[in-house]
């Protein structure tokens, strides 16, 4: 049966097909200047400079709603952050996850911190980012969990870094606008080099991140995700008063010492106490922390202590239904704007620690923000 194809209302047959379409080749072989007809747009020097413009206005300036789906970057996610304030802006440092498989220890990923600003909560600028890895160093693989904390006219930051062999480590850097950030020559600190309590080698894989700094009495007191030498996950503390001398403190937390067990999907039963924060209120400490529980379906805890130097992790108790870690954003006196991240995203929520047993809860309004959008200052 012969071949046939529709023209408009005329039946070709196929052979009739290749004839016209040998005729319109040559016809081109004739008239190349056909291809040379004006059209819509530029020259591809123009098409080059405004691609990049749009796309470039595309990933920095980023309209959200941070009530429904939280701040995120184009192309990436949000783990692991600090915050810091300045000049009315709310500026935000986070770990940047680019991979789908749950696990940031593939090389390649979490070399950097994303950084980003607002001014509403709505409207946010997103910067270049800030801490990439150096290669050859304790910081050769990653950078994970920035903490930023305000001292004098500068800002300190403490993070993570990762060398190839995954082992974790603490450093700091300084800023004093909060885009230009210089480490420290005395990087990085250590906290859990022969420490009788601490389990901890430079030439495997070994538990020493998260870091998060409170400051209390003229003191900064750093707390930090660890292991101890039997196996267990805990929260280790550090603290200094010039950020030269640090004195040990060792586990504050102690979670399990059994129990875990790794899924390479992640979702794993149990996990580690991580993404921990102090808050001294109403003359008592409270502790937040991040775990997954055997059988328990809540990941963020709080637990509250006379001293900050022991929280019993029995005695934990659910702080925010749906949260991760948590950063402070702002405080006005007892009621405190919060920030966690979750599903790639970050968002806010509201506690007030006048209450008996503080807890945290999602902001579910626009009206909600409003009296902590800050003047922002030029």
């Amino acid at each position: 049966m012969q071949d046939t194809a529709a023209r408009g209302d005329v039946v070709i047959s196929r052979r009739g097909l290749l004839r016209l379409a040998g005729a319109g080749a040559a016809a081109l072989t004739v008239a190349p200047a056909a291809f040379a007809q004006e059209t819509a747009g530029g020259n591809n020097i123009e098409f080059e400079r405004t691609l990049f413009a749009m796309r470039d206005r595309n990933y920095r300036q980023r309209k959200v709603d941070i009530v429904k789906t939280g701040f995120r970057p184009v192309g990436g996610n949000c783990a692991d952050f600090g915050m810091a304030d300045f000049k009315g802006r709310l500026h935000v440092f986070y770990i940047e996850r680019r991979l789908q498989e749950g696990t940031p220890f593939y090389p390649g990923h979490e070399i950097f911190f994303g950084h980003a600003s607002t001014a509403d909560f709505a409207n946010w600028e997103v910067h270049d980012p800030v801490m990439l890895i150096r290669p050859g160093t304790w910081e050769e693989a990653h950078v994970w969990a920035p903490c930023v904390i305000r001292r004098g006219d500068e800002f300190i930051m403490a993070y993570t870094g990762l060398n190839r062999h995954i082992s974790q480590n603490i450093g700091l850097a300084s800023s004093k606008d909060l885009f230009e950030w210089r480490r420290w020559d005395s990087n990085p600190i250590s906290p859990c080099k022969d420490k009788a309590w601490a389990h901890w080698r430079v030439d495997e894989i070994s538990s020493c991140r998260d870091p998060s700094i409170c400051e209390h009495d003229g003191r900064y007191w750093m707390i930090f995700t660890a292991n101890t030498r039997e196996g267990a996950s805990c929260i280790a503390m550090t603290s200094t008063k010039d950020f030269k001398r640090w004195e040990d403190h060792g586990p504050i937390c102690v979670g399990p010492a059994t129990g875990y067990e790794p899924r390479l999907e992640g979702g794993h039963p149990q996990g580690s106490l991580e993404s921990s924060n102090l808050f001294f209120r109403k003359g008592k400490w409270f502790l937040t922390v991040k775990a997954k529980v055997r059988n328990e379906t809540t990941v963020n805890w709080i637990i509250e202590s006379d001293t900050n130097l022991k929280f019993d992790f029995a005695k934990r108790r659910l702080f925010w239904p749906g949260a991760m870690g948590i950063e402070l954003a702002r405080a006005k006196g007892d009621r405190n704007l919060l920030a966690t991240f979750g599903g790639g995203v970050i968002k806010f929520g509201l506690t007030d620690w006048s209450r008996p047993t503080p807890t945290g809860q999602f902001i579910e309004s626009e009206d909600e923000l409003a009296e902590w959008r800050v003047a922002e200052e030029k």
